[in-house]
């Protein structure tokens, strides 16, 4: 399975995944986020500078995804574990688009507006089809 075939299974089969990172104390935080694009580029998702997600992510660029779905007899787990970057606005419209969560986070278009893209773009991450046994290792290097 090549990286373009994950990411495809992580923005449309997944769409969401369990973002973790830690706080300024070392303790461990994990929440859902929308996986607004996923391609060779990295992983792409926003959140609110007014969030805890957003000054954990400042503070230290480390994080771990996890995502799964689970289809008929079909389940796929997808982990990462790698570093963001803030892009600030740039793709914000990209992220936004077809993204069927951001009104019920971010209900008002002003709140929209608010909101930070953030990139995975290094990572090393790992495929596993549970029904089937496919396991790939893989890797984001995006500089």
């Amino acid at each position: 399975m090549e990286l373009n075939d994950i990411m495809r299974v992580l923005k449309e089969d997944m769409k969401v995944a369990v973002f973790s990172t830690i706080d300024k104390d070392g303790k461990p935080h994990a929440r859902h986020a929308n996986i607004g694009v996923a391609n060779e580029q990295g992983i792409f998702f926003m959140t609110s500078p007014k969030t805890n997600f957003y000054k954990q992510l400042q503070a230290n660029q480390n994080i771990a995804l996890t995502a799964m779905s689970e289809k008929d007899y079909l389940i796929q787990v997808i982990r990462i574990e790698g570093k963001v970057r803030e892009l600030g606005k740039e793709k914000l419209k990209e992220v936004l688009k077809d993204n069927p969560y951001v009104k019920h986070v971010y209900p008002t278009a002003e709140e929209q507006a608010s909101v930070h893209v953030f990139q995975l773009y290094e990572g090393d991450g790992f495929y596993h089809s549970l029904t089937q046994g496919h396991k790939y290792l893989f890797k984001l290097r995006n500089k």
